[in-house]
Order: structure tokens, then C-alpha cells, then sequence
């Protein structure tokens, strides 16, 4: 199994404004955090109140040689701390999970981001299919885009929740 994990502390942000704003995306909001990379996030349907099930479709550029556009079904929502999306296709589960990981703590908000991409067991022998896909080119774009894009939703949420 591939992991790809980026932490993070962010001050000045609380994680139910980035679990809310993660958790109920729209293309408009997540294109004003970051034009020009962030292309679209949205709810493509609905699940529970709670947003549990919810499938959604998100697509963005990580800097000029790559982009990340899938569909995601919502497998665990625990407000503010946790949202999990597995990738879909054709309604049949993937196996890559994006997980966010937010908590407070006195120091800012402590933020995780996970990719875990492939199987464990005997399905690891896809390992080197999933890695020509993730190769470091790829790994490296995805870790320069998440040192900065949190930055950036922070400076976003805290501007308007002054206008």
C-alpha cells in the first residue's frame, strides 16, 4: 500500500470552518480558494444529513504537469474532526482514500491529509501499476500543493467571516 501523508499545524483557523467548508463543497467557493489549481468540488449526490454517502467530484491541477480528478463516495464524516472519501468508479469502490484529519489544539490547528493508494494482502502485486500513476513526480507535486493550499483556505475563510 502507497501512503502519502502530509501534516500540517495552521494558527488562526478552527477545524470546524475547514471540516464545514470540506464537507459541503461547491465549485465556486473551492475555485475562489485557489484559482487557477482548484478546478471544481461538489456534491454530485446527496447521502445522509450528515453527509455520510455523500458522492462528490473533485478535480484540480498540482501545479503545471499534474491533475487529480476523481469521484468520491463520503465513508466517514465526524464533525469537526474527520471526512473520509474513497474513490469511485461506476459506483464501484476504489482502492484510494483521501482522509482529513482536524483537530485543535494551542498551537493552531493540528491538519492531516492522507492518500492511501492499493491493497494489502495479495493484492499488492498492483502496487508497481499504482506506483507508474503516483511515481515521485507525482508525489512530490501533491506534497508542494498541500504545504500551501491549507494556507491558502485559511486566508480564504477568515476573509469572510470578516465581510
Amino acid at each position: 500500500m502507497i501512503i502519502h501523508t502530509v501534516k500540517q499545524i495552521i494558527p488562526n483557523i478552527k477545524a470546524r470552518q475547514i471540516y464545514d467548508f470540506m464537507i459541503n463543497p461547491n465549485d465556486k467557493s473551492y475555485s475562489e480558494w485557489w484559482q487557477g489549481e482548484h478546478l471544481r468540488f461538489n456534491i454530485v449526490k446527496r447521502g445522509n444529513s450528515k453527509h455520510l454517502h455523500d458522492v462528490v467530484y473533485f478535480d484540480e491541477y498540482l501545479g503545471k504537469r499534474h491533475r487529480l480528478t476523481f469521484y468520491a463516495l463520503v465513508v466517514k464524516a465526524d464533525r469537526p474532526n474527520l471526512i473520509v472519501w474513497q474513490m469511485i468508479k461506476s459506483g464501484v469502490k476504489l482502492p484510494a482514500v483521501v482522509a482529513l484529519q482536524l483537530r485543535d489544539s494551542s498551537r493552531g490547528l493540528m491538519l492531516k491529509h492522507e492518500l492511501r493508494l492499493g491493497f494489502k494482502g495479495i493484492g499488492k502485486i498492483f502496487e508497481p501499476l499504482i506506483k507508474f500513476y503516483f511515481n515521485d513526480s507525482f508525489q512530490n507535486a501533491l506534497q508542494e500543493h498541500c504545504n500551501e493550499e491549507w494556507f491558502r483556505l485559511r486566508e480564504l475563510l477568515n476573509s469572510k467571516s470578516v465581510s
